[in-house]
């Protein structure tokens, strides 16, 4: 199996206002629950000063889930996606189910969210997603209806 684990972040200096800028990389918890996001800066990575360790908003941490919208975009933990299948054409917002071991969505049903049972691979193969946002910088996509 080849995947791709990687993660995102919202620097910390920036948790005042919505700025659109993500840390792409690996994560990096502290024993103090500190979060932080690595990333690799120069093309000697097997040096220490080839890496950098910025500290990032712990709220919009999140992991990268292997999928890619229609587009071909990278699709995180926390991003808000436009389902569109028969009969359907609503936001959703992707999150890990404990109990599914995998990436759902969760789907406004009756003015209130719920975590799906399916997962979202399983959707793809009978709908359409394209990312529209996240819940850090689009929260008003969470609010329509």
């Amino acid at each position: 199996m080849n995947r791709e684990i990687k993660f995102r972040g919202k620097p910390i200096h920036q948790r005042s206002g919505r700025c659109q800028s993500w840390l792409y990389g690996m994560p990096t918890i502290f024993r103090n629950g500190h979060t932080a996001i690595r990333w690799q800066c120069s093309d000697k990575a097997k040096t220490p000063e080839a890496w950098k360790t910025q500290s990032v908003i712990p709220e919009t941490f999140g992991q990268y889930i292997g999928l890619k919208d229609r587009n071909g975009k990278e699709i995180y933990e926390g991003d808000i996606l436009l389902l569109n299948t028969t009969g359907l054409r609503e936001h959703c917002i992707v999150e890990w189910n404990s109990e599914k071991a995998g990436w759902c969505i969760s789907l406004k049903v009756a003015g209130k969210w719920a975590l799906g049972v399916r997962t979202l691979g399983a959707w793809m193969n009978e709908a359409d997603f394209c990312i529209q946002g996240n819940r850090f910088d689009n929260p008003e996509l969470l609010n329509e209806k």
